[in-house]
């Protein structure tokens, strides 16, 4: 009976402790290792490079359990953020970018000043439907009125949008075909504005899109490279 014992119950006893010490270890969470991040920013979010693994007991410091950070350098850059809109950083990690848009219910590449909307886009030079970057129309349900339709004297409508109403019988030159002129009058053909800053351009003139980092005043107010 002795010898039975040994030889077939003893054994089962010794697996079953076994298990239940080595099953206590493993369901303990302190006691599991985990890859840690670092989070040189200390906002609490992660990027991926560079992991530790580490107990929760041993948690490293500087490190933690999160790789959603896309800008580890700045705190206030991280999925929890704010979304700034105009400034081509994407605060909140999502991929895209908010820019001010208004709406062009004409379709005429002219936005209603008195509409606007924060739009969050994949691109930074995508424009949604229905709306454009610029507010300079001062009629959005009238195509034929904004700031590139030549003023038609003598109908009482601002049709070109400069604040002037039938009067605008001088041409100005516009060398590079873009609607918008010079500051030279031209003799004959020519465009009723002289807004463009630069008319050896067609990309630069009032109301075009502003292009990052290209040390040029793209759409002509003045400023370089603004957002």
């Amino acid at each position: 009976m002795k010898i039975s014992f040994f030889k077939s119950i003893f054994p089962i006893l010794l697996l079953v402790v076994a298990v239940f010490i080595i099953g206590s270890s493993c369901s303990d969470p302190s006691q599991a290792y985990y890859n840690w991040y670092p989070d040189v920013d200390q906002d609490g979010f992660g990027s991926s490079a560079n992991s530790i693994s580490a107990t929760l007991d041993e948690a490293p410091i500087g490190y933690v359990r999160d790789t959603s950070d896309c800008d580890d350098t700045d705190a206030t850059i991280n999925p929890d953020a704010t979304e700034i809109p105009n400034n081509a950083i994407d605060e909140d990690c999502n991929n895209l970018f908010a820019y001010t848009f208004y709406k062009d219910g004409d379709d005429d590449g002219f936005g209603d000043p008195n509409v606007e909307d924060i739009i969050e886009i994949e691109n930074i030079g995508e424009t949604p439907n229905g709306f454009s970057r610029n507010d300079g129309d001062c009629d959005d349900a009238n195509p034929t009125i904004n700031p590139l339709a030549d003023e038609i004297v003598g109908n009482d409508i601002d049709d070109n949008c400069n604040g002037e109403t039938d009067i605008d019988d001088v041409r100005y030159i516009d060398a590079d075909g873009d609607g918008y002129g010079s500051q030279n009058q031209a003799a004959a053909d020519g465009v009723f504005n002289n807004l463009d800053c630069d008319d050896t351009d067609g990309e630069v003139h009032p109301y075009a899109d502003e292009i990052p980092n290209n040390s040029i005043d793209d759409d002509c107010d003045g400023m370089v490279d603004e957002n």
